[in-house]
């Protein structure tokens, strides 16, 4: 089995590595649903935040080792897939690994969590199965992704989330998806993967990013106006997007998200 550490991989630079590890992608989510619960005055347990961090890093590095299974190294054209490839046992081994501590972690939900997180479940189990096997013809994993995505940063609420808020955040998800599809369509193109993004005209992208700033702006609260931020910075990432390398723009876009929901965190722990 392999072992790895950071200087092995001189390629790699130190900001890319929560990027490379999925790590980012965990952080998101769990930021998100901080920041809702605080706005939405709800308590969430410490379990329900770790579960559902668990979860998406599950569900992405899952993602990622089924795609480099029954491809060479050479065909591989991101470092994340590559870096999959090359330690693919070593992560599997910490993938069940961390999968039996999110299933211990799942006893301390509530029986309405574990409900709603089963019913989740099942939604990313299909959606692993279905990218793995339409992708090479056609398949919308971006569209799937911003759904699911966006339902697990709900999914653990003990109250309602506002509509207008799963909508808004759902196309910001989709947004950072579509940005990174577009940026990576070259990469997709040599791994016959088949999506949205590249049925989506780019020039549209940034248009979408600045309604959905306008929107959350004018809704205006402390939750609304980290929605802001993130939709501003996908958009100005996008207009740079020429200037900035695939693997830099990957990992700016998710920092796009990170930003907003650590502005909404911060604004209402202030004014709490």
């Amino acid at each position: 089995m392999h072992t790895f550490n950071f200087n092995m991989h001189p390629s790699i630079r130190l900001w890319q590595w929560p990027n490379i590890l999925a790590i980012d992608t965990a952080l998101i989510a769990i930021l998100w649903q901080l920041s809702l619960a605080r706005v939405l005055n709800a308590e969430i347990d410490w379990a329900a935040s770790a579960v559902l961090g668990l979860s998406v890093w599950l569900t992405y590095v899952a993602d990622r080792l089924f795609d480099v299974r029954s491809r060479e190294k050479a065909a591989l054209f991101s470092l994340r897939h590559q870096f999959a490839k090359r330690y693919r046992q070593a992560l599997w081994y910490v993938w069940f690994v961390l999968l039996a501590i999110n299933l211990l972690l799942a006893t301390q939900l509530t029986v309405l969590q574990l409900k709603n997180g089963s019913l989740l479940l099942i939604f990313c189990l299909l959606y692993t199965a279905s990218n793995q096997k339409l992708s090479r013809h056609f398949f919308p994993k971006e569209i799937c992704v911003a759904l699911i995505y966006a339902g697990g940063v709900i999914i653990f609420m003990p109250v309602a989330c506002p509509l207008g808020f799963f909508g808004v955040f759902t196309l910001l998800c989709l947004l950072n998806c579509l940005m990174i599809g577009a940026r990576e369509k070259v990469i997709d193109a040599k791994m016959r993967v088949h999506s949205v993004a590249p049925l989506v005209a780019e020039r549209w992208l940034a248009p979408l990013a600045l309604f959905g700033a306008g929107l959350a702006i004018w809704r205006g609260d402390e939750l609304w106006l980290g929605l802001a931020l993130s939709f501003g910075l996908l958009g100005l990432l996008h207009g740079l997007r020429n200037r900035i390398s695939i693997e830099a723009f990957r990992v700016l876009a998710d920092a796009s998200l990170v930003l907003g929901a650590l502005y909404a965190l911060g604004f209402s722990e202030s004014i709490g």
